[in-house]
């Protein structure tokens, strides 16, 4: 494989972690604000974006690790799955980060002392999120990462 090749999958795998870490700290965020909300605690605007913000410098970092190390293992199984499955490729990237995330956060619930380790996912829909997040991140690698569609005769597929 070229240099410049793996250069462009790890810049593509970046790309992924960070969109995936981004809308998985935004939807924590929103999230931990709601159940606040349930609590009759008012929650304007101002401190919306200012909570999103702090989020963003404080928990993305932490999230980024779960994330990054979660599609390094989820990637290659959507990848060699597309391989026999190609219509379905990207659903496939879909289902694997959200599917891995939901391993990682289950087993980060089961191995740390705090009750839950991201609190949006006490509550299913807050789960399905946070998986929603990461599986856009690894569908966007994969759209990335397509193979460029081979023209001329195909009898097989």
């Amino acid at each position: 494989m070229k240099l410049v090749s793996v250069l462009r999958i790890i810049l593509f795998y970046l790309l992924a972690v960070a969109l995936a870490t981004v809308l998985g700290s935004l939807v924590q965020t929103q999230f931990n604000l709601l159940f606040l909300q349930d609590m009759s605690v008012p929650v304007d605007m101002p401190t919306r974006l200012a909570t999103s913000w702090h989020d963003l410098l404080h928990f993305t970092p932490i999230f980024a690790v779960m994330v990054a190390a979660t599609l390094l293992l989820a990637l290659p199984v959507a990848e060699a799955l597309g391989r026999i499955f190609k219509p379905w490729r990207g659903l496939l990237y879909l289902l694997a980060g959200g599917g891995g995330i939901w391993v990682a956060i289950t087993l980060a619930n089961h191995l740390l002392p705090m009750p839950t380790f991201i609190a949006a996912t006490r509550v299913t829909s807050g789960l399905l999120c946070m998986m929603l997040a990461v599986g856009l991140g690894s569908w966007l690698f994969g759209r990335l990462t397509k193979p460029k569609a081979r023209r001329g005769l195909r009898v097989l597929g």
